[in-house]
């Protein structure tokens, strides 16, 4: 198992940014033979087939009123399931957005994870609509990966 976490105000710099995660604070011994993580980054590559239970929680924020959206990535594609959308009704509120999901690595496979922000999102009322999203900034954030299987 992997956890790190963000623990600083950080800005991202665009409304599709990864988030990188500048700390692992538990890192098992058993997670170096199927995880490659370097702090800093915002990838996490599993390089052994499996299931994973993939944990991510953060406090949101944005300089703007508006939407925020984030979503977890697996090689590039957003993960079905894992979008994660708050409306903040003043600049510098917060908001506590988190998601909790099992994927499948086949076992000839990979993946690369990771958590980016969302640049827009479909409008409740109008699906075809979109909405453009905020810049969001992270206040506190941890990713934990397992392996359950």
């Amino acid at each position: 198992m992997i956890q790190s976490y963000i623990n600083t105000i950080t800005p991202l710099i665009a409304n599709t940014d990864s988030v990188q995660f500048d700390k692992d604070c538990i890192r098992t011994n058993g997670c170096n033979n199927w995880l490659c993580h370097n702090a800093g980054s915002a990838n996490y590559d599993i390089v052994c087939g499996g299931i994973y239970e993939i944990n991510f929680n953060a406090s949101v924020s944005s300089a703007t009123a508006g939407v925020i959206a984030f979503a977890l990535f697996n090689n590039g594609e957003e993960i079905a399931g894992t979008r994660m959308i708050e409306t903040l009704a003043a600049a510098e509120d917060y908001a506590n957005i988190g998601i909790t999901k099992n994927i499948r690595v086949c076992c000839k496979g990979d993946a690369n994870i990771s958590v980016r922000s969302i640049p827009a999102v479909a409008t409740p009322t109008t699906p075809t609509t979109p909405i453009e999203t905020q810049v969001p900034i992270i206040a506190s954030a941890n990713l934990t990966i397992d392996r359950v299987a």
